[in-house]
């Protein structure tokens, strides 16, 4: 049996409307797809090994199982990360992943903006799923430089979508990441950062890749 797991992007909730896409397409299917809040309540102490640790929380439940797993934007880098740490995931399908988190956001982070003084201890952030502004404690940099020495080099089957016009991921980041990789594939589409211009493709894409790699979404026999 495979478990299906779909983690959301930075910010945001399994409410996103990618998410939602998603969990309307194997519910059709009869599916469980798990859809985990990855701040666990407590975004101002978001961490990537908070979010790691909720994921391997769910996949230590089942240890039995195979694991089939999509990730949006961070959430795309977190699924990259639990696929090279994690051998029962056999699959990833990745939605501009974040690649190269601690490199981008420190920077800005240091920088400042117009919310934001430089380096500041508590960082004002719109969640997207909350819809409202909200502060993010600044220890998230240091606890991602341990992650950022984790090897994104194991090879299985994985497929990125990218939107040529994100200005949040530079398409490069995708770009290097599957010219490394023999078992991954890049498509690039004329889309921003969030892809919904093409989620109904994404969503129809994403059950393809699994089936053309062993993971049909059969539906769930109770």
């Amino acid at each position: 049996m495979i478990k299906f797991l779909y983690l959301h992007g930075f910010a945001s909730s399994p409410s996103s409307n990618k998410a939602r896409a998603f969990k309307e397409k194997f519910d059709a299917l009869g599916i469980h797809l798990e859809i985990p809040s990855l701040d666990g309540g407590d975004f101002k102490n978001l961490t990537l090994s908070s979010q790691m640790s909720i994921i391997n929380q769910y996949v230590d439940r089942y240890p039995d199982e195979k694991f089939a797993v999509i990730g949006s934007s961070m959430g795309g880098y977190l699924a990259a990360l639990a696929a090279n740490l994690r051998p029962e995931i056999k699959t990833a399908y990745l939605m501009a992943p974040g690649f190269n988190f601690l490199n981008r956001w420190k920077k800005k982070w240091e920088e400042g903006d117009e919310n934001n003084l430089p380096s500041a201890k508590n960082i004002k952030v719109f969640h997207y799923g909350l819809n409202e502004w909200c502060y993010l404690d600044s220890g998230l940099f240091a606890d991602a430089m341990k992650w950022d020495s984790v090897s994104l080099d194991k090879e299985l089957p994985t497929r990125i979508v990218h939107g040529i016009h994100d200005d949040t991921v530079p398409i490069q980041e995708s770009r290097h990441y599957a010219s490394v990789l023999k078992s991954c594939d890049l498509v690039e589409l004329d889309s921003d950062h969030g892809l919904l211009s093409h989620i109904d493709w994404i969503v129809e894409d994403c059950a393809d890749f699994f089936s053309i790699n062993g993971i049909g979404l059969q539906p769930n026999i109770s």
